[in-house]
């Protein structure tokens, strides 16, 4: 019956022989790979052997080995750091051991006599100043060797990586075309767990928010260009130009200028600050971003922290409830005096209420999920319903401004058209998926539906600074690229320290 290797505990280290005298015993092709990792290593390698194969011949040949052409002698061991012993007899090889742990040398033999030998050399994989060795403490020499390759792969894609940014967003979609490519919570999860699973894929996050859909990964150059990013996101089923693809530091500057709000579609806004915080801490929790994407979002916020600085002046920001708020007193004359129904209790909705009261109206507040708490003098002009109860308080609005987290339409034609008065009302939809059912638009008199993309337009058009805006934007990111190329460095392991 065939016996099973034997298994030996040991301590991986990292020898420093550089310059110390090492003798490999034996000049076939095992002793050949333990002279070359030796050289490597920057050992003074002595081989001795009778013969050698052409490549250790021409390492003495051209001085980089001494080469004793004749057999092991007992005397050979003195003042050797180590011994390998690699001749292609067992023999020779027990011999060679023996000799040099009485002299005290360290010694290893690479045949079935390592077992009672110093040391193993394991499977060593060594890339410009990375090294790294894998051993199975003798079980099994192919999994050393597998492990190996599959690392040496690995290194391969950390060595071309690079920042990947790849998403849609208003520039690119429009609201109702953008909402089947967004992913609540239930669905990034899963999706997160594929892309883990594709070999290039270092760390990365998913943001998700009301305008853009988008990856921001530490990638390989070949996941990059593959394509397979894209077609998980589906985003494989657009036309290429209604998606962008970033790399490098275009990647890392389109970055700080989402996180700075200058790409969101009331430009300089503050929640997405906000929500890449939240991204990221996503991220981490499912595991899919460490210190890569960690460092990438306290990069973004600092360059984002300057941008406001530079440009704040030049602007006059305003999140998206004070644009939504700034639109209905666009549109409708004494809004102090008008009645208005906000949907949605989350952090847009309370903006909008807070908002609403500072200006003088009186309000209906419909909640989804959770029921807002409303005190004191507020308590008297708000009236707070739940989502089913929207036929109540429609008929008395005369604006509608909607904030909900749903896959759905709250507010459709068939269920509520007929408690609209549709020559005055203004309907409002915050959300992303809609909030509001778009076949409004259809149902003739004055009534339409404003939606990000209008609030946009808009916006712009009665701010009217942007391009200056990003003109000094892009003075900054050009000023700030040092903070990229040290990531850059630190990803693909250039960095010193």
């Amino acid at each position: 019956m065939r016996q099973s290797r034997p298994i030996r505990k040991t301590f991986p280290v990292n020898a420093m022989l550089e310059g110390r005298r090492v003798m490999v015993v034996g000049g076939g092709r095992v002793g050949q790979r333990k002279v070359e990792l030796l050289l490597d290593a920057g050992a003074d390698v002595t081989l001795v052997c009778p013969a050698c194969v052409e490549e250790l011949a021409a390492l003495a040949c051209a001085g980089r080995i001494r080469h004793t052409c004749r057999p092991f002698q007992d005397a050979d061991v003195v003042a050797q750091a180590l011994v390998f012993a690699c001749t292609d007899d067992k023999h020779v090889n027990r011999h060679v051991l023996e000799v040099a742990q009485a002299a005290r040398v360290p010694c290893c033999c690479a045949d079935g006599n390592w077992a009672d030998g110093d040391f193993v050399t394991p499977a060593v994989l060594r890339t410009g100043d990375v090294t790294i060795a894998v051993s199975t403490s003798g079980k099994s020499c192919r999994q050393s060797r597998l492990i190996k390759d599959n690392l040496r792969k690995h290194l391969d894609s950390i060595e071309s990586s690079d920042l990947l940014v790849l998403g849609t967003s208003h520039e690119y979609l429009s609201a109702e075309e953008r909402a089947p490519y967004h992913l609540a919570v239930r669905e990034r999860e899963p999706l997160g767990g594929m892309i883990r699973q594709v070999w290039g894929v270092h760390e990365f996050l998913i943001l998700n928010t009301c305008n853009r859909i988008e990856i921001v990964a530490a990638v390989s150059r070949e996941v990059a260009t593959s394509g397979i990013l894209s077609r998980l996101l589906r985003f494989d089923q657009l036309r290429p130009d209604l998606y962008y693809m970033k790399h490098g530091f275009d990647a890392f500057a389109h970055l700080c200028l989402v996180t700075a709000g200058m790409d969101s579609q009331t430009p300089g806004e503050s929640h997405v600050v906000s929500q890449m915080k939240e991204a990221v801490d996503e991220a981490v929790t499912f595991g899919w971003a460490g210190s890569i994407i960690r460092e990438l979002a306290d990069a973004a916020l600092h360059v984002s922290k300057d941008i406001h600085q530079e440009v704040d002046p030049l602007m006059d920001i305003a999140e998206i409830e004070e644009v939504a708020l700034r639109y209905l007193e666009h549109k409708l004359t004494g809004l102090s005096r008008r009645r208005v129904l906000v949907i949605g209790s989350g952090m847009v909705g309370q903006g909008l209420v807070a908002g609403l009261l500072a200006r003088g109206c009186a309000c209906d507040w419909a909640y989804f999920r959770n029921a807002p708490a409303v005190s004191g003098e507020d308590a008297q002009r708000v009236r707070v319903v739940q989502l089913d109860q929207l036929g109540d308080v429609l008929p008395a609005a005369d604006a509608i401004v909607s904030a909900v987290d749903v896959r759905e339409p709250v507010l459709t034609v068939a269920e509520h058209a007929a408690y609209l008065n549709p020559e005055s009302v203004v309907l409002v939809d915050l959300g992303m998926p809609r909030n509001i059912d778009p076949a409004f638009d259809q149902c003739g008199g004055a009534i339409h539906v404003a939606d990000l993309d209008v609030l946009k337009h808009w916006y712009r058009s009665a701010n009217g600074t942007l391009g200056k805006i990003l003109e000094a934007c892009r003075a900054i990111l050009v000023d700030h690229r040092s903070i990229y190329e040290r990531m850059r460095l630190s990803i693909q392991g250039e960095a010193n320290g």
